[in-house]
């Protein structure tokens, strides 16, 4: 074996260990600092380099210096955020200058470089997940022609840091992530621990994971090992409520429930509660997220409430038989198809039909379709025709509608369009955003036979005209042709209906 051969040999293993003494310190690096001190060590070691330096892009895209040896300040200010390649570039290879002297950079370039004392240079890039994010610069004194050797070796020691700030970013990414969640989670208990409502988040097999203050407190617990939420539900509600919680975990879906739920005092207090499923990064459900009210008042003045109504829908109901007994007992001499006790009859059942449909909505409003079909018999005589959207009548509203619509049926069955075969009614509504005319009524009569003109107004066009005009701000419009009465309601107001 020759000299030359033995002397290759032997660079070759100091070489080698070189490579694996860089691989164990950068295994062991616990900071980025311990990482570049590591580089540039075997920069020095193998490459035979006293200067050198280690540049990465900062979150501008621009070159900056990290770490650096035998490198003066003016120096690494003159060529700060110099470099061949941009962030994110997947193709760089490295770049060896032999004598800057004789390449096309700028003048001043060049001299800034040649007074430092530097006549060769290498560019080497450093890749992490096959992207540019910096490089390592080796710096010679005099002109140099980088053997492919060399060039090897500054190819593997940048694979090796390349590695090595990929698997700490890495991990500097994961430790942030981890940061923020401990910081919302504590932000989250911060804010719960004292909120004015019961929150409390469960895991996937529905055990309590934390509870605030309040929920704490209504149930006595302090160990939530050992805490059984389930148990705490009445005996009438627990399976209702298993069920839709159940339910909620099996699809991934919200719940919302209510029932009576037993404190720490041993009463039971009406909770409603409202969940959303908690899902991990990977879409797989982690447990549940939910807030408890509790609204044991409020179900309590519900239930007052519907008895009071209850006991409205009673009270009215007995007026108006004791209104028709008293009628009875007015109109006792007069035959019963007298047409003054006929209409009266009429009237009142207008009004109990009003209540009715009230009634059977708690006194909160009533559809103005239903009002309709129950005043004209529109269920029952065919010759009524009624259409228009959904319109909610507040009570007052309803009762004023179902009595003027019942005095233009009567006049139409005595005096109009439903005196003869043949005739018939369009009853119709309409609604628009506009504030002046937000809904407009119709009633439209189509007669066979001339409809004579009414010589004298009656009650009936009376209480059409106030009341309706009254009660809905409305312009209305009794027009008597041949064909018969065309009523035009025009309201300007909406009354909400309560709700």
């Amino acid at each position: 074996m020759s000299a030359s051969e033995s002397v290759l040999v032997r660079t070759d293993g100091e070489d080698t260990a070189a490579l694996l003494r860089l691989t164990d310190r950068l295994y062991r690096a616990e900071a980025l600092d311990d990482v570049y001190e590591a580089a540039l060590d075997a920069i020095g070691d193998m490459l035979g380099c006293r200067r050198a330096s280690i540049l990465l892009f900062n979150t501008h895209g621009e070159m900056r210096f990290v770490a650096w040896r035998g490198l003066s300040e003016s120096y690494r200010k003159a060529v700060d955020g110099h470099t061949p390649w941009k962030p994110g570039d997947r193709n760089a290879v490295p770049i060896f200058v032999p004598d800057i002297a004789e390449t096309d950079e700028a003048d001043w370039l060049k001299r800034t470089i040649k007074s430092e004392g530097i006549t060769a240079l290498g560019f080497i890039p450093l890749m992490a997940k096959g992207e540019v994010v910096g490089k390592f610069m080796t710096y010679l004194p005099d002109p140099h022609g980088f053997t492919q050797h060399e060039r090897d070796l500054a190819v593997a020691i940048a694979r090796q840091v390349g590695f090595s700030l990929e698997r700490y970013r890495a991990e500097q990414a994961r430790s942030a992530a981890e940061q923020q969640i401990r910081e919302s989670e504590d932000r989250f208990r911060r804010m719960s621990e004292d909120a004015p409502i019961m929150i409390w988040i469960a895991d996937s097999t529905g055990r309590c994971l934390h509870l605030n203050q309040m929920l704490r407190s209504f149930w006595g617990v302090e160990d939530l090992g050992s805490f059984d939420w389930s148990h705490t539900i009445h005996p009438e509600d627990r399976s209702g409520i298993i069920k839709a919680m159940q339910a909620a975990v099996t699809e991934n879906s919200s719940a919302h429930v209510k029932g009576r739920y037993r404190r720490s005092d041993g009463t039971y207090r009406v909770l409603e509660t409202v969940a959303r499923p908690h899902l991990n990064e990977g879409g797989g459900f982690d447990g549940m997220i939910g807030v408890n009210v509790d609204v044991t008042e409020r179900e309590e003045a519900d239930l007052h409430k519907q008895l009071l109504i209850n006991e409205l829908n009673h009270r009215v109901k007995n007026t108006l038989a004791v209104v028709q007994s008293v009628a009875r007992q007015t109109f006792k001499g007069l035959a019963t198809g007298e047409p003054k006790v006929k209409a009266f009859e009429g009237r009142l059942s207008a009004l109990a039909q009003a209540h009715n449909l009230l009634a059977a909505e708690s006194w909160q409003s009533a559809s103005l379709e239903e009002v309709a079909r129950k005043s004209v018999n529109g269920d029952a005589d065919i010759r009524v025709r009624i259409s228009g959207p959904l319109v909610q009548l507040a009570p007052k509203q309803a009762v004023t509608t179902a009595m003027a619509l019942h005095e233009l049926y009567t006049n139409a069955v005595k005096y109009g369009s439903l005196r003869s075969t043949g005739g018939s009614v369009d009853f119709s509504w309409e609604t628009t955003d506009q504030p002046d005319r937000w809904l407009t009524l119709r009633w439209s009569e189509n007669g066979i036979e001339p409809v004579p003109k009414p010589t004298r107004r009656g009650f009936g066009s009376t209480m059409i005209e106030k009341a309706l005009g009254a009660e809905f701000n409305a312009d209305v419009r009794m027009d008597y042709r041949p064909e018969g009465l065309q009523c035009t309601v025009i309201a300007r107001q909406h009354e909400t209906p309560a709700a």
